[in-house]
């Protein structure tokens, strides 16, 4: 192992030991949340519902639960919904999930392998990376994720939204007729959708992060998009958008407010 890499991997382990210690936001009690369904371990998978508008979003944090980051940015955007309202609630509907992945969320706390990139918990409690569970064209039990320069084989599932995270979250876009979706997850720090460029231009200007761009999006390897949520999106016409945050145990939450106060406009 170089010296760059090395140097690299302490780094991010001592950063990612630092967030936990004073990156550790909690969802405030009083806000209320209903649950969309349970996890394979059978833990209540809660939604967070914000006024009564026309038109709907979707937040959802946590696909991947070793990416630990992603939910607390998203219980920081929950509370930060419930105390400051500067949008018209006529007009908007938002939702938030904050972990869809709890089971495996629960398995990266106990396990937080700071200095080897967290790699506990990313996929289901049945070994399944969700975000290869969606129902698309070119879903398939085995999938490929490419990492580091090395590629590693995850299940799909044994059949297209076979895991009950999936079937819940579908269910439940499907019942409220939600429209645009953010996904978030680590640690690629871009903004990527396949149908949405307008909403992916502008949270990128505001966040900082850069545009994974749609050439870049055509080099990947099939194997690597294997029902995928942006393409089930795309199938559905549903505008997803993925943010990737910069790191695995940092909110980030500096870096995307503007950005996410800037979503849920219209």
């Amino acid at each position: 192992m170089s010296l760059k890499s090395i140097l690299g991997l302490w780094y991010r382990g001592l950063w990612g030991m630092w967030d936990t210690l004073f990156d550790t936001p909690e969802i405030l009690p009083e806000i209320k949340a209903k649950s969309i369904g349970k996890t394979v371990e059978w833990r209540e998978i809660y939604r967070y519902k914000f006024w009564n508008g026309k038109k709907k979003i979707l937040y959802f944090w946590g696909i991947h639960g070793n990416e630990v980051g992603t939910v607390k940015l998203m219980n920081r955007w929950v509370n930060y919904l419930f105390q400051a309202c500067p949008y018209d609630s006529e007009k908007v509907t938002v939702y938030v999930i904050p972990c869809l992945n709890l089971d495996g969320y629960e398995e990266a706390k106990k396990q937080r392998d700071y200095f080897h990139g967290g790699r506990k918990g990313k996929t289901n409690a049945r070994n399944v990376d969700l975000n290869r569970n969606f129902p698309t064209y070119n879903w398939s039990k085995k999938s490929k994720l490419f990492v580091a320069g090395k590629r590693y084989e995850v299940s799909g599932g044994q059949k297209p939204a076979s895991e009950p995270e999936i079937s819940s979250l579908i269910d439940f876009i499907e019942k409220k007729e939600i429209s645009r979706i953010y996904t978030f997850h680590s640690r690629w720090e871009t903004v990527f959708s396949l149908n949405a460029d307008k909403r992916v231009r502008r949270y990128s200007d505001l966040s900082g992060y850069r545009i994974f761009l749609m050439g870049h999006w055509h080099e990947l390897s099939p194997e690597q998009k294997t029902g995928h949520s942006m393409i089930w999106g795309k199938e559905q016409e549903r505008k997803i958008i993925e943010v990737e945050l910069a790191t695995r145990w940092s909110s980030e939450w500096k870096k995307n407010k503007l950005a996410l106060i800037d979503s849920v406009s219209l």
